[in-house]
């Protein structure tokens, strides 16, 4: 998925903000858990033989008479899990609005992680797993894994996926904590939803949950005069009228989950963002990204 000028200008301002510090595979930018020798101070620790002198604070010598030397906080990469319900209630051809909004704001956050050296890996659940991608360099064979995707999956067959099962085969895949965006619209009853995130938090990961809706989620009968529905997933058909009183209870139903969701997120310490598929793309994008709290 390609972005215009104007959209990496402004995605070059952004940056990735860890709640917590973690083990990188690689010297980066971010802060880690481990002691070392780099820019910020964090300790001093008693001098051991085999310390390098240089690390020694003399001036704390003088005043005390004891060796002691700083110890710095290392700077790492860390790894970006960028997980994307690939279900047909997200990629049927009818409903692909919410897959484009999807994919356009991973491959923004993409961007953004490897433009900062960050490894980055996207899972498509109920579709494939891509390689991880390192560097800049790599953010057009990821734009590209993300475009084929998306076609693969509108082009069908549209059948029922397990999403518990998807995720966690996507979790598998993790091999260091790090940062987990899980793009969704999180329409599955609240102890499914539940159990897909709980497997990103097992594996000591930050999780960041994206709940996708489109136009047709907020108002599933427009027009007010009748609509046949077909289920994504089973080809099943059903006709369906709303009258006020029925619109008013879907509305309420829909938001006493999306509710449901953003109470248990607040308990397991996952950061919820509600968002609407939207054209501009990369407007709605950055909003997304503004809204997460996770790039700054």
């Amino acid at each position: 998925m390609a972005l215009d000028a104007h959209t990496l200008r402004l995605l070059d301002t952004f940056a990735i903000r860890t709640r917590r510090s973690f083990y990188g595979a690689r010297q980066g930018t971010h802060r880690s858990q481990r002691r070392g020798h780099g820019v910020e101070f964090a300790e001093y620790r008693s001098y051991e033989l085999g310390d390098n002198p240089r690390y020694i604070d003399w001036n704390l010598y003088a005043r005390s008479d004891k060796i002691y030397v700083k110890r710095y906080l290392e700077e790492e990469t860390v790894s970006v899990f960028m997980v994307i319900d690939g279900s047909p209630s997200l990629t049927h051809p009818a409903l692909q609005q919410k897959w484009q909004a999807a994919a356009h704001l991973a491959t923004c956050a993409s961007y953004i992680a490897l433009s900062s050296q960050d490894p980055v890996t996207v899972s498509v659940l109920g579709g494939r797993h891509s390689p991880q991608y390192w560097g800049a360099r790599s953010f057009a064979p990821l734009g590209n894994f993300l475009d084929a995707e998306g076609e693969r999956l509108a082009q069908g067959p549209h059948t029922k996926v397990d999403i518990v099962e998807a995720t966690r085969l996507a979790a598998t895949r993790v091999r260091f904590p790090g940062i987990c965006v899980v793009v969704s619209d999180f329409l599955y009853p609240l102890e499914d939803v539940v159990a897909m995130l709980s497997w990103f938090r097992a594996r000591n990961m930050e999780v960041h949950a994206v709940q996708m809706l489109g136009a047709q989620d907020l108002d599933p009968d427009p027009n007010s005069s009748g609509s046949t529905l077909v289920d994504s997933e089973t080809g099943e058909e059903i006709g369906l009228s709303l009258d006020p009183s029925a619109r008013e209870q879907y509305a309420k139903k829909l938001a006493e989950h999306t509710e449901a969701i953003r109470h248990h997120c607040m308990g397991a310490h996952i950061h919820f963002v509600q968002a609407v598929a939207r054209e501009p793309l990369a407007e709605n994008s950055i909003s997304i990204l503004s809204a997460m709290g996770l790039f700054i």
